[in-house]
């Protein structure tokens, strides 16, 4: 199984609709970069945001491994792209480092992966597979897609119907 390497946006939002047991519960190792801890963590405490707190135990249980990508050059190759955030780079970096899946929502870092022949998904993979699995209704998961984009996460109306309409078919 490949390991599934987070990015801040997934965690974040899963996290903010009550859902984080199903970031837990897959049993693929889980990886992600000390930028992205520091960004779900540090800042979402400065904040005072709750999912900050949820993500901080998850840290502390041992959930998620933390590494800094090895490759130097592909990292600093990434950084040249526009748009492409610190944390993304490195999440992508990590994901080709460790033959993972990267798992990301931001448009910019899921062409870049594409680019550069990185396995990713994004945050409806993860509620398709809890509803696959049987830890969440298709209802459930519907519900959470639009309490997701109530509380900031953002796609566009096509992907919302693509969404909607894979949870239909599970």
């Amino acid at each position: 199984m490949k390991p599934l390497v987070f990015n801040s946006t997934p965690l974040i939002y899963l996290s903010k609709v009550g859902l984080s047991e199903i970031i837990e519960k897959p049993q693929e190792e889980k990886l992600t970069s000390p930028t992205v801890k520091a960004e779900v963590v540090d800042k979402g405490k400065l904040k005072g945001v709750p999912d900050a707190i949820v993500l901080e135990k998850m840290f502390e249980k041992g959930i998620f491994k933390l590494y800094k990508p090895k490759g130097k050059a592909f990292l600093s190759r990434l950084s040249e792209t526009r748009g492409l955030h610190v944390a993304d780079a490195e999440v992508l970096a990590l994901a080709k480092e460790h033959k993972g899946l990267a798992v990301i929502d931001d448009e910019v870092a899921r062409k870049t992966a594409k680019v550069y022949g990185i396995a990713y998904v994004g945050t409806p993979y993860l509620l398709a597979r809890a509803v696959f699995g049987g830890d969440l209704s298709k209802e459930q998961a519907k519900i959470a897609i639009n309490n997701m984009i109530s509380a900031g996460w953002r796609c566009s109306v096509e992907s919302y119907a693509k969404i909607m309409e894979l949870l239909d078919k599970l």
